[in-house]
């Protein structure tokens, strides 16, 4: 009889670590399908909406007429040299919680969007321009700004640039990275009334701490 129960639960366990595997095994490749529709989503932007890299500032060209017809909400395009920051930006009229899980076609998106705070002035304006975007962590959307507390990493990745929708561009210097809460002062915007001086990247921490968020600061250098 004891050899029985023994044999029966011997069993009961190999098949609980068999279930096991196959649920972990299923979430593991269900993650990197959806990492690669991420990946393969800012790559279709990239191939539809730029039409070449400018062969004296390496500058993308962005047919905005194009990606305006798929949204027009977008306000600009980021792009940081040597970097996989390079994407269009876009800004909600009604919620900064729409863009967190939709894309830049109205599409749901696990990524979301690159997307201005809803209260900034969509054409970069403003004393301070606040951007939002996810720690990815495939390093998609904002998910390798976290290099940037690394001082030697942000000296050799300090330009900045935002392409805009009526053909300009501005450009900034990034200066520091930083971790901050929440209810730090970077987030009390629209600052108005002045000429524009400070870009922010936000984003959220690896733990995806509720208090705390992580800044990468850029300096205005104006248009070019």
């Amino acid at each position: 009889m004891k050899s029985k129960v023994r044999y029966f639960f011997r069993w009961l366990i190999i098949v609980i670590l068999l279930l096991v595997i196959a649920v972990s095994g299923f979430k593991i490749i269900q993650i990197l399908t959806t990492y690669h529709e991420i990946e393969a989503s800012n790559e279709e932007a990239r191939e539809e909406f730029i039409s070449s890299y400018k062969e004296d500032t390496g500058l993308p060209e962005i047919d905005f007429a194009a990606l305006k017809a798929a949204n027009s909400e977008i306000v600009g395009w980021i792009f940081i040299p040597d970097t996989n920051v390079n994407y269009p930006v876009v800004q909600s009229k009604t919620s900064d919680y729409y863009y967190l899980t939709i894309d830049y076609k109205h599409r749901w998106s696990v990524s979301g969007s690159i997307f201005m705070s809803m209260v900034c002035s969509p054409d970069f304006s403003d004393i301070e321009t606040l951007i939002y975007g996810h720690n990815m962590h495939n390093g998609e959307m904002f998910g390798k700004l976290k290099k940037y507390t690394d001082p030697k990493y942000l000296e050799a990745h300090q330009d900045l640039y935002i392409l805009l929708p009526d053909g300009g561009t501005i450009k900034y210097k990034v200066t520091e990275a930083k971790y901050v809460s929440i209810e730090d002062d970077v987030y009390m915007v629209p600052k108005t009334g002045g000429e524009p001086e400070t870009l922010v990247l936000s984003t959220c921490t690896d733990d995806s701490s509720d208090t705390e968020r992580l800044i990468v600061v850029a300096e205005y250098e104006g248009r070019i």
